[in-house]
């Protein structure tokens, strides 16, 4: 019988749109081809901000330095943040599942602080989740074992009372090999 349901954040409850961050740093003056060597094609989690490696200070230092940004340290957030949007069916979900109170329900996330903090402050209803399992605080990034190890020691689930909603089939696949059920959720294809 599920009791827990675990959600992921992006692209599951909020849209996570890269290319707009991608657009607002190369619409101050950085070019595409240094935009897309500094962060690898997009990802910068490499730098070890969503693992907890390095602090928030240090990320944005490293990021207005290696793409060698004219900006503000909080103009640089800003348009880090600025790549979320609700996902309307989503939300609607979630205050559902709240109201109804038949489930735990818990996030784990792969995300930074800049972004959760945003998010939180954004989108309320990711705010009625009960606990948190984020990736920089567990020291651990999806889908590597030690952070499904953590998250179940951390949100204190049993695995096989939980359900895991991720949009990465890698993921979900991953936490499967600890026995939590997956659904593996297509924001475009939401019934």
């Amino acid at each position: 019988m599920i009791r827990n349901i675990v959600f992921d954040l992006g692209n599951v409850l909020v849209n996570v749109e890269y290319e707009r961050f991608r657009q607002k740093i190369l619409e101050s003056g950085v070019p595409a081809e240094v935009y897309d060597n500094f962060f690898l094609g997009g990802n910068y989690r490499f730098l070890g901000y969503e693992s907890g490696e390095i602090s928030t200070h240090e990320f944005v230092s490293k990021c207005i330095k290696g793409l060698g940004l004219k900006m503000t340290r909080s103009e640089y957030a800003d348009a880090f943040n600025d790549m979320f949007s609700e996902i309307p069916a989503m939300s609607r979900v979630l205050r559902k599942l709240q109201s109804e109170e038949k489930y735990n329900l818990f996030l784990l996330s792969n995300t930074s602080p800049l972004h959760f903090e945003h998010i939180l402050g954004r989108f309320d209803y990711v705010g009625l989740i009960g606990k948190f399992g984020l990736s920089y605080e567990l020291k651990s990034l999806k889908p590597e074992d030690a952070i499904y190890e953590r998250a179940i020691e951390y949100l204190d689930i049993i695995p096989g009372e939980s359900l895991f909603i991720d949009d990465l089939e890698v993921n979900c696949m991953a936490a499967e090999k600890f026995g939590i059920k997956t659904i593996r959720y297509d924001k475009d294809d939401h019934n």
